[in-house]
């Protein structure tokens, strides 16, 4: 139950970030087509993520070794692995957002400006 609450809670914080990232440098005049853009991007990602999982699945059981059942369970535990390397080394990315990325999106910077105006 630990690892479930951890994993949802991780998950959650990433895909809060990510989706508000996306939004962080769009007007208002072009929220409309960002939406549609991030929500097409999301669904593709799903499903090469799917098609992915899939071939790495497939690349561990070979063809000859599929009415074997102990050869499949072995086959997708290795796939699990590899996936989630795979995940990790993915992370990677994130790496190349700067200190600012996103500062807009903050209330931050306008409560710190507001202060100062009042004293």
């Amino acid at each position: 139950m630990g690892q479930a609450f951890i994993l949802g809670f991780f998950t959650s914080m990433q895909y809060t970030s990510m989706n508000t990232l996306v939004y962080a440098d769009v007007s208002a005049s072009q929220t409309s087509a960002a939406s549609t853009i991030a929500a097409t991007g999301q669904q593709l990602a799903i499903s090469f993520g799917v098609a992915g999982a899939a071939l790495v699945a497939a690349i561990f059981v070979p063809p000859e070794l599929h009415s074997h059942p102990a050869a499949i369970v072995h086959g997708v535990q290795q796939a699990f692995l590899a996936l989630g390397v795979l995940t990790v080394l993915s992370s990677v990315v994130f790496m190349e957002l700067k200190a600012d990325d996103g500062e807009g999106m903050s209330n931050h910077d306008a409560a710190h400006h507001h202060r100062h105006q009042e004293h």
